[in-house]
């Protein structure tokens, strides 16, 4: 069976999106992507869980 030298997308075809992530710059421990349920990563969700601290 032939092999495919392109590799399949892992973004959904026909789904138009937009998610955000945010990223903890955590000093000397490095950095690290917040954890977030799909129905939060909206932007104002994003935008008041960083203005609290979460």
């Amino acid at each position: 069976m032939p092999r495919s030298s392109r590799t399949p997308s892992i973004v959904p075809s026909g789904d138009d999106q937009t998610v955000y992530l945010a990223k903890d710059d955590l000093g000397r421990l490095g950095a690290v992507w917040r954890e977030a349920d799909a129905e939060a990563t909206n932007l104002e969700t994003v935008l008041t869980d960083l203005m609290a601290g979460e």
